[in-house]
């Protein structure tokens, strides 16, 4: 077990909690080489399913799903890196995912849907059917969660294309659907464009993105209607962001609330809803709202870690300061949930997932 104490707020130059009055205790609970996504099915057996960055997909309890990793070009920031069941799962027995791939030393980001064909135990690798490919220019940021919201609709999140600063301006292009957040309609195959999405019919736009200006969006959930995910920093800020329909996040004028590389950038950016520097970490790792049954204190709070220095903190959606819940050992590279609303985490070095019970 890894036991995080729940302490002081943390600022720039805080120092470590003391005299928490309880410990965060992580079990653990499975095991997955690099784990990259945790996903729960909507229905059937309540026991999450773990992508592993070279291509596989497995349940907690250790059953190999699907193996696609010939398909996959992984390693680095590359790989199969998002999972997320069709809400009616498993009356539509699809799942879909999103992977980097090559062709003729092209690097492309895939999204794509697998059946399942045996009423939920695996999926048919044969069965996959494209939703959306597109060309990456770089092997970094390429982001990937997936996440079927309340309305039914799939969302993507799509890192900048890589490189550093984002030197191609993707983050700030409408025409271009790196450096976004997508919302597709996959009800009709492969996908339409929503007709409400905020920038459908805009001469030069992709309708497929509902917000822009992300960097590199690891890690994205739902909390009923909100939408969260945490934007991993160039040099200085990490951030965590609530999702607004055609908010514009800043990337690459701002990196979290701060000027990138320019004396003034003023603009009508979405602010994050927290933000941390270089001191607490260097590599955010989204997280989820957290109404699980075993901490009482932290219900309604957004739980999330830092990947590079394994530090787990908690943010009130209402706003307020970043808190710190302590250090742990693990390189925290994903969050999930069961139906029973219990949180996990993976610990990307061990391939452990760990599950948070009752300190």
């Amino acid at each position: 077990m890894i036991a995080l104490w729940l302490g002081c707020t943390l600022g720039e130059a805080a120092p470590e909690p003391g005299d928490p009055p309880f410990a965060l205790v992580f079990e653990r609970a499975g095991e997955v080489a690099r784990p990259t996504a945790i996903a729960t099915p909507p229905a059937g057996p309540d026991v999450p399913w773990i992508t592993s960055q070279p291509g596989r997909v497995h349940t907690l309890d250790g059953a190999l799903v699907v193996d696609i990793e010939a398909r996959v070009e992984g390693g680095g920031e590359m790989g199969l890196l998002g999972l997320a069941f069709h809400p009616r799962w498993p009356e539509d027995p699809r799942i879909f995912v999103n992977y980097t791939y090559k062709v003729e030393r092209r690097l492309f980001t895939r999204i794509a849907s697998f059946r399942s064909a045996d009423g939920g135990k695996t999926l048919d690798p044969a069965s996959e059917v494209e939703v959306l490919s597109f060309s990456q220019p770089w092997s970094n940021h390429n982001a990937g969660a997936l996440q079927f919201g309340p309305d039914g609709k799939l969302y993507a999140a799509v890192g900048d294309g890589g490189s550093g600063g984002d030197p191609r301006g993707t983050g700030q292009d409408r025409a271009d659907l790196l450096g976004s957040i997508l919302r597709l309609d996959v009800d009709t195959p492969p996908y339409v464009v929503p007709a409400d999405n905020p920038f459908l019919g805009e001469p030069g736009a992709r309708g497929e993105i509902w917000a822009y200006g992300v960097r590199t969006p690891w890690g994205m959930h739902f909390d009923g209607a909100p939408l969260w995910w945490a934007d991993v920093g160039q040099d200085a800020w990490e951030e965590v962001d609530r999702g607004v329909k055609g908010g514009n996040y800043g990337w690459n004028r701002v990196e979290g609330t701060h000027c990138y590389e320019v004396a003034t950038c003023a603009g009508d950016f979405v602010a994050p809803v927290a933000e941390y520097g270089r001191k607490l970490g260097s590599s955010v790792t989204g997280g989820l709202v957290y109404r699980g049954p075993s901490v009482p204190a932290l219900d309604g709070k957004y739980v999330f870690a830092d990947f590079s220095t394994g530090r787990f903190f908690a943010v009130d959606p209402a706003g307020g300061p970043v808190v710190g819940l302590g250090a742990s050992g693990m390189h925290p590279s994903t969050f999930g949930r069961d139906r029973a609303g219990r949180l996990y985490v993976a610990d990307y070095g061990s391939g452990t997932i760990f599950r948070l019970r009752a300190p």
